[in-house]
């Protein structure tokens, strides 16, 4: 620990101005730590150097001075120039902890810069240990409280998100027994790091009626009012076929009322046709062909007129066959992806191959199993959702079904244990409702100055401006919010956690 400066007049309790002695400013940077010596009142301050500046006295930009029209001058004259900076005062060390300041440092009291984090015997209490203080090295952990009121992970392309939320997903695993489900975005960034038995291609997931459906229609856009019409029937009654084990001719023969009654004789709810639509899979029974024969009997028994039935028919065999093959894959029911979770105590979901609307279902259908599963024990569950690239599930449009749940479970779910991180480049691709409920935020180079402010909208920035941010390096972030223990915005370097093996 070394001495640079003195407190000048007009400290707060919030913050002290404070002059740098001449032979330090070599030692002073922009975010270090440093620690106040009142003696006067023989109390201690911790607080973080900001706003660092450089003035001098015959220069400056609000008066003509001689030095301009003679620059020899400033060879000549005493060395004037001096720097002076503001302490962002975090508390007052008291007994080994930090405690709220009751009164602001007194001025001309000594500055001394925090070196090591030997130079501090502060306790922090336990937590998850993400990063050190870029310049102190002291650990600064993320309370584990943290975890139930959700934390967001924000920066561009390059700063190293993924490496964090990969050190912050080791550390839960480690020191707590919460469970995890990660969605990986690109299949990219986390998938690499775990073995097979831990990871679930989003392929082998099977979805709902009205999934299928408009997956098909996206490939069909000219006639997507067709497939909307009579599609999710189509394949109700394609799955009720194969299933009531008939000879699969006689339902390619039957007629108008024989659809109608067979249809209306089926009972069925949910959970029977999420397994009819497994099963179906599993036994690898999606035929293009079959369900564009079934689609033009059914859009007949439904009424259509004309070439409908026959182009419906026609188009899903062109258009539709690959979409139908993929649907093949599928081998697992969302439940059963919670039943690994509980097993192995962590899942990573590949949602890189399926379609946007897909994957949004596919968040949506996990965070309501999740749910499920509250309602029926009415118990905490402590499990972390991680959402990759979140400004695709988590918008205020566009993003349905997944943002209804992301904002339910935001809402509710600190009280059952159920805690999201949401790692994203964009803070104000985030509906309202999203970033109104994060309370722990780690921030790096953000894309716009509009994510900017809309960080400072529900994260108490401290004094932190954009041009510090833009000079950010990889690894690099501000913590802040409800998980850290100083209360305001700390500059850390993430640890390292290695390449996937």
């Amino acid at each position: 620990m070394r001495e640079i400066g003195v407190v000048t007049s007009n400290a707060r309790i919030s913050s002290a101005p404070i002059l740098i002695y001449k032979d330090a400013e070599h030692l002073a940077k922009e975010e270090s730590l440093v620690i106040i010596k009142d003696a006067k009142f023989i109390k201690t301050y911790l607080g973080v150097l900001r706003w660092l500046s450089k003035y001098d006295p015959l220069l400056t930009h609000t008066q003509r001075a001689a030095i301009i029209e003679r620059p020899e001058l400033a060879e000549e004259s005493i060395d004037l120039p001096f720097e002076a900076s503001f302490i962002k005062i975090l508390g007052e060390v008291v007994n080994g902890r930090l405690k709220p300041p009751t009164s602001p440092p007194t001025p001309r009291s000594k500055v001394c810069i925090i070196e090591s984090s030997k130079d501090l015997q502060l306790d922090l209490g336990y937590g998850l240990e993400i990063g050190v203080h870029k310049y102190s090295g002291l650990t600064i952990p993320l309370n584990l409280e943290a975890l139930r009121y959700h934390i967001a992970v924000v920066g561009t392309t390059g700063t190293g998100k993924s490496r964090l939320v990969k050190a912050l997903i080791d550390e839960v695993i480690d020191k707590t027994n919460w469970k995890i489900v990660v969605f990986d975005h690109t299949g990219m960034d986390y998938v690499r790091y775990y073995s097979s038995e831990k990871i679930v291609d989003a392929e082998e997931i099977a979805i709902d009626i009205d999934t299928i459906s408009q997956g098909l229609a996206n490939v069909m856009s000219s006639i997507r009012e067709l497939i909307e019409n009579y599609l999710p029937i189509t394949l109700l009654y394609y799955m009720l076929c194969i299933d009531a084990k008939k000879d699969f001719k006689r339902c390619l023969n039957q007629n108008d009322e024989q659809i109608l009654n067979f249809l209306n004789s089926s009972t069925i709810d949910i959970d029977r046709v999420e397994e009819l639509i497994l099963n179906t899979s599993k036994n690898s029974l999606w035929n293009a062909d079959n369900i564009a024969y079934i689609a033009r009997l059914v859009s007949i028994a439904l009424g259509a007129r004309g070439a409908t039935p026959e182009k419906l028919s026609l188009y899903i065999k062109i258009y539709g066959r690959r979409y139908i093959d993929r649907l093949n894959r599928a081998r697992y029911r969302v439940a059963d992806i919670i039943d690994m979770v509980y097993r192995n105590r962590i899942v990573v979901i590949d949602l890189s191959i399926v379609e946007t609307e897909v994957r949004r279902v596919i968040v949506k259908g996990v965070l309501s199993k999740i749910w499920e599963i509250v309602e029926k024990t009415r118990k905490p569950q402590n499990i972390l959702v991680v959402i990759d690239e979140a400004h695709n599930y988590a918008c205020d449009r566009g993003c349905y079904p997944s943002n209804t749940m992301i904002e339910k479970t935001l809402r509710e779910g600190r009280k059952w244990g159920i805690g999201t991180i949401l790692a994203s480049q964009r803070v104000v691709d985030f509906s309202p409702d999203v970033r109104n409920n994060i309370n722990t935020v780690f921030f790096s180079r953000l894309q716009t100055p509009y994510d900017f402010q809309q960080l400072q909208n529900f994260i108490d920035l401290a004094g932190i401006g954009t041009e510090t941010l833009s000079l950010l390096e990889t690894r690099e972030f501000f913590f802040a919010g409800l998980g850290n223990p100083l209360k305001y915005p700390m500059l850390i370097q993430v640890k390292i956690v290695g390449e996937p093996p």
